[in-house]
């Protein structure tokens, strides 16, 4: 099994010849590869704020999608 799915993954990125996407390929794979959790590289204030904003996702605390890019706009225009 485990060597199927590696000549399945093997001939999927040989025919890739975007480079762009070879690159975003690499870095996912890089990324599984390490088996290290992205919440290892935050800092204690890191983690506070990401904390924060998943307790306010729970909590229906967020802003629609077009609200959203609107002040992002804005945000761009200063």
């Amino acid at each position: 099994m485990n060597d199927d799915v590696k000549s399945k993954i093997y001939q999927l990125v040989d025919s890739i010849e975007d480079e762009n996407i070879l690159q975003m390929v690499m870095e996912d794979i890089t990324y599984y590869a390490a088996n290290k959790d992205i919440l290892d590289e935050l800092n204690e204030e890191q983690l506070k704020e990401l904390n924060e904003a998943v307790s306010e996702a729970d909590n229906n605390e967020t802003i629609d999608w077009e609200d959203f890019k609107k002040e992002m706009n804005e945000w761009k225009k200063r």
